[in-house]
């Protein structure tokens, strides 16, 4: 207690200006004491998941580019009407009919079953699964004949291959892939003819007469460079055919093969005659042809093909078929192409894909199509002949560079036409003519005793 009053006392006498200070000083330090620093705390910025942000971006599949060729994925549609020939009534009624235009090959040497395939455009994996209904479909001799079905998706639905005359392997396609057999003729082979007059049409007064369809189809194709049959058969005419039939005990067991056809005209220079050759192609009655040829290449001289031919063709990109159904030329701008074969012009214009092009149908089971072309030098109902100028080369519609896309079609089918056989022309000679010359004379016997007068 003495201290404070000394303190207190002390305190007193000190001079106004060292009592302010003092107490100045008093209170600075009570508030260092009082004051406590907080911990520091350093802020991190939180990053949060940023929402998703759909931004629309056009994606295509990119363009394979094949030089002088179309791009892949710009494949014509072959069943689009503007690349097609239009049918006239006979082949609408044929159509109608689900006649089967069967197609055919004999084989020659060192061909292959895939090499036969790869001509024709027909799909490898469907030979695959023949072989694996039989093992024997790919023992092909030279001379055996093979004749096979295709629907309109490009399956094949059959398969025949003519062993011998009395031997035919048969495949058919069923829920479970192809069934195979093997048919032996057991029966006699008889010649049988069937005769009739034309009464309305002429596939009407045919059928009424026994034939069938395919038949039909077969003659119409027959005499596709000699005469119109549909347009050309006037009420009254008669005709007659020759067919091979297999009986067993009497009763025939096959529709037939038809080996010949003969049309009486009631009009002075219009009958005529063909009968079937050893080579199963027909000829008229003096052994000539009733083919017109084909030219393989459609130009004046060769050129490099820059994109071949591939119905199983791949994109390298998508692993989608993309298939090239012709062959591409490198060929300038300006180029001659000429006409593959004799025809009559069904087309002649212009495509966004195709540039201008040109369609010509020969007979009833070719046509050609030239594509990307500069100029067009016929027009539609023009009638050319084989070799002759119709058009110049170009770059028009989708194409990566100057060339010709030529396409040959058979039986409504593009097929290779650097490999596939195309018709010839040529007559028979020698000892095939001789003994040709005979059958004429018998089937023509056979039948001017049955025909109508």
């Amino acid at each position: 207690m003495k201290y404070y009053i000394a303190t207190v006392a002390s305190l007193k006498m000190l001079p106004l200006q060292h009592k302010i200070a003092l107490f100045s000083t008093t209170i600075l330090m009570m508030a260092a004491i009082a004051w406590q620093p907080s911990k520091s705390i350093i802020l991190f910025p939180i990053f949060k998941k940023p929402l998703p942000i759909n931004v629309p971006i056009n994606i295509t599949t990119p363009e394979v580019l094949e030089s002088e060729s179309e791009p892949m994925g710009a494949s014509l549609d072959q069943n689009d009407p503007q690349f097609q020939a239009p049918k006239d009534e006979i082949e609408q009624q044929l159509v109608q009919a689900h006649a089967e235009m069967e197609s055919q090959h004999r084989v020659a040497s060192g061909e292959t079953l895939g090499a036969i395939f790869s001509q024709y455009g027909l799909p490898i994996s469907e030979m695959y699964r023949l072989i694996d209904a039989n093992k024997s479909v790919q023992q092909l001799h030279v001379g055996q004949t093979l004749k096979w079905d295709v629907d309109a998706d490009g399956t094949l639905t059959s398969l025949s291959i003519i062993r011998s005359k009395k031997v035919t392997d048969i495949y058919t396609l069923g829920k479970k892939g192809y069934s195979y057999k093997e048919v032996v003729q057991k029966g006699e082979m008889k010649p049988v003819a069937l005769t009739g007059r034309i009464s309305g049409s002429f596939y009407n007064s045919a059928r009424d007469a026994g034939l069938t369809p395919t038949q039909i189809g077969n003659v119409v194709k027959a005499l596709q460079w000699k005469m119109n049959i549909g347009r050309d058969a006037r009420e009254g005419d008669s005709f007659g055919v020759v067919l091979d039939r297999e009986f067993i005990d009497g009763k025939a067991v096959s529709k037939g093969k038809i080996n010949a056809f003969y049309y009486k005209s009631q009009r002075r220079g219009h009958s005529i005659f063909i009968a079937r050759g050893d080579d199963d192609q027909f000829y008229d009655q003096d052994a000539r042809s009733l083919n017109r040829g084909f030219q393989r290449i459609p130009t004046l001289k060769s050129y490099r093909i820059s994109s071949s031919f591939n119905p199983n063709r791949l994109h390298p990109i998508t692993k989608r078929r993309s298939p090239h159904n012709g062959t591409d030329f490198a060929v300038p701008v300006g180029t001659t192409i000429l006409a593959a074969g004799d025809g009559v012009v069904v087309k002649s214009r212009y495509h966004p894909l195709a540039g201008n092009y040109i369609v010509i149908k020969h007979g009833r089971e070719y046509m050609t199509r030239y594509l990307h072309l500069s100029k067009r030098q016929v027009k539609v109902g023009d009638k050319v002949k084989m070799g002759q100028r119709i058009a110049k080369s170009g770059n028009t519609g989708r194409s990566t560079g100057p060339h010709l896309h030529f396409e040959l079609i058979k039986n409504g089918r593009p097929v290779n036409a650097m490999k596939v056989p195309l018709p010839q022309a040529e007559p028979l000679r020698g000892s095939v003519r001789t003994q040709f010359m005979r059958d004429i004379k018998t089937y023509k016997k056979q039948l001017s005793t049955q025909m109508p007068a």
